[in-house]
């Protein structure tokens, strides 16, 4: 469609969930369009129809597969056969870092704005093995020159490995991920980026970044299912990473007598066994629904739709826009704050009782908004609206014990 514009309403149009809800949390698991789960139904119905091993359902399974590989090699930047499929971004981060063989007195660097998907296996390898963990502060307000600054200081000499995210999921920004690589590529030390925030989002390109290893999910702004996702590792760094769980495809050749040879060169090594093909049905559908769309129209509109939040917020009193406002930072995710209410309750306020789905980052404080090509400029009104009634009014006292119940759910889990 030659009008951006169009596109957006269509896809609209088939995102259910963002015609019933103002749905503006897609960085933690984006709506299903009926496009995407279409393609779900009809592999699913396959099975249905003639059972899980029968030669045309494996068939299509094979196929599938490569679908995925291949429609991930045109949303990353790179060949089919640097791709392994994963369950998620986490397990992408742990196979590239655990792989590695990071040791006592390693130097692994991340910062203080990651998840805990990226952040919490590098505590293990320093509980495990000893490796030095050295953090990079962040701050929404900070220039790229003066993040990259910061990592140039921690890398240090040769520091063994750096663990970041490219979008924050904390803080929204967007991070100087070249200049860092290139620094720590520098000092010797392999780059991990936990993409969780970027896929779906901003247009990459594995090649350009010349990244070691990428992961990414299905289900957050690509809107795809849930249990799924992609590890890019550069083709020439396969080798170097040893997988952690391993099944017949880490083997080149074995037998039952004692012979084996381990797989070191194929991507394939990093995969333990069978996949849902109705989730990589679900997974392809989305990306070619993500690609037909256009990379940098997406990544315009998202931005373009966090101006307008930024300029609407900013004039509700006692709101203050948290995330960054800088044309070099600023991304689809859009966080405030509001004195005097806490933003838990707040968050369950304004589903319960506007229809607005969003989250709150507990670090920053904040409520955060995740603004996709499937929003319009009325969601921000009326998420805003909202937040002006419950600042007028004040939080239900139930919305409040319900608020402090889920936080200790969490807390617990």
């Amino acid at each position: 469609m030659a009008d951006p514009s169009e596109r957006w309403a269509w896809l609209r149009e088939r995102t259910p969930a963002a015609r019933q809800y103002v749905y503006l949390n897609c960085g933690w698991s984006g709506p299903l369009s009926t496009p995407v789960v279409e393609a779900m139904h009809r592999r699913i119905d396959l099975e249905l129809q003639h059972g899980p091993t029968t030669r045309v359902v494996t068939q299509d399974r094979m196929a599938l597969g490569e679908s995925l590989r291949e429609a991930g090699a045109r949303l990353l930047g790179c060949d089919a056969d640097e791709i392994a499929i994963t369950g998620n971004t986490t397990e992408g981060v742990n196979i590239a870092l655990n792989g590695l063989g990071i040791g006592a007195g390693d130097v692994i660097v991340t910062t203080n704005v990651e998840h805990s998907g990226g952040l919490v296996p590098a505590y293990y390898l320093r509980e495990r093995h000893g490796a030095e963990l050295r953090f990079v502060s962040v701050a929404p307000s900070d220039s790229p020159g003066e993040i990259v600054e910061r990592f140039d200081a921690a890398l240090g000499a040769s520091a063994a490995a750096v663990v970041i995210s490219e979008i924050s999921f904390s803080t929204g920004q967007l991070l100087p991920l070249r200049e860092i690589i290139d620094l720590a590529h520098l000092r010797g030390a392999t780059v991990i980026v936990d993409g969780a925030q970027t896929a779906g989002h901003v247009p990459l390109d594995m090649r350009a970044l010349g990244v070691d290893a990428y992961a990414v999910p299905a289900h957050k702004w690509l809107c795809g299912p849930a249990g799924l996702g992609l590890l890019f590792v550069r083709r020439d760094r396969i080798a170097d990473i040893t997988p952690t769980k391993v099944g017949g495809r880490a083997a080149a050749s074995y037998d039952f007598e004692g012979a084996f040879e381990p797989q070191r060169e194929a991507i394939t090594k990093f995969e333990v066994s069978t996949v849902s093909g109705t989730l990589i049905a679900g997974m392809v559908a989305a990306i070619e629904q993500y690609l037909e769309s256009g990379p940098q129209a997406v990544w315009d509109r998202a931005r373009e739709l966090t101006r307008y939040a930024e300029q609407r917020f900013e004039r509700i009193e006692g709101v203050t826009v948290v995330s960054s406002r800088s044309d070099a930072s600023r991304t689809g995710l859009f966080l405030f704050a509001v004195a005097g209410l806490e933003p838990a309750p707040l968050a369950t306020f304004l589903q319960r009782e506007c229809a607005v789905v969003c989250r709150t980052v507990k670090q920053m404080s904040a409520i955060r908004l995740s603004l996709h090509v499937y929003n319009v400029e009325d969601d921000i009104e009326r998420t805003a609206a909202g937040v002006e009634r419950a600042i007028a009014e004040g939080i239900p006292d139930d919305i409040l014990e319900e608020a402090a119940a889920a936080a200790r759910v969490a807390e617990s889990a």
